[in-house]
C-alpha cells in the first residue's frame, strides 16, 4: 500500500509534475509514428528516467555549492523524492502503453489513451495550482487555458509530425 501510495502521491513539486506530463505526452505523441508501442514504451520511459536523473543531479549540485556542504545519501533521497512527480507523469500513459502492446487495447487507443491523459492531467495540474494559489475565477479560468494550450499544442504537432 505505501508504494501505491507513494506512486501517485504528487508532493508539493507542481513544476515536476507539470514538467513531467509536457514531456511524457510529447514523447509519446512523437514516437506514435514508430514502429511498435514497445518502442514507443522504451522511447518514453529510457528519456524521462534520465531526465529524472539530470534533475536529481543537478539539483544535488547547486543544492551542495550553495550550501557550501558535500552531497549525502540523505540529500540524494531528498532531491530524489522532490523530482518524483516528473516520473509519476509516465505511470498511467505507461500502462496504457502496455495495455497496447499486449493486445489488451488497439494500440491506436493506447497512444490515443496516453496522450489524452496528458492533456487531460495539464488541465488538472492547472486547477491544483489555481486551489493552492486560492486564485479568482478569471485567474483559474486563465491558468487551465495555459496548461490546456500546450495539450492542444502537443495534439497538433502530433498531427503535424504523423502527416
Amino acid at each position: 500500500m505505501r508504494f501505491f501510495l507513494l506512486l501517485f502521491d504528487r508532493g508539493e513539486n507542481l513544476a515536476g509534475g507539470i514538467y513531467g506530463t509536457i514531456l511524457v505526452t510529447s514523447i509519446v505523441a512523437a514516437s506514435d509514428t514508430s514502429h511498435t508501442v514497445w518502442r514507443s514504451l522504451s522511447i518514453v520511459t529510457v528519456t524521462v528516467c534520465v531526465f529524472w536523473l539530470a534533475h536529481v543531479y543537478a539539483g544535488l549540485l547547486a543544492w551542495s555549492i550553495a550550501s557550501d556542504e558535500p552531497i549525502s545519501r540523505r540529500q540524494v533521497r531528498v532531491f530524489s523524492l522532490r523530482e518524483w512527480p516528473l516520473l509519476q507523469a509516465l505511470v498511467v500513459p505507461a500502462l496504457a502503453l502496455i495495455a497496447g502492446g499486449i493486445g489488451l487495447i488497439p494500440s491506436r487507443a493506447a497512444f490515443a489513451i496516453a496522450i489524452g491523459y496528458g492533456a487531460a492531467s495539464l488541465v488538472w495540474w492547472g486547477l491544483l495550482y489555481a486551489r493552492k494559489e486560492r486564485l479568482g475565477r478569471r485567474a483559474t479560468f486563465a491558468v487551465v487555458v495555459v496548461n490546456a494550450l500546450f495539450g492542444l499544442c502537443i495534439v497538433v504537432l502530433k498531427w503535424f509530425v504523423g502527416h
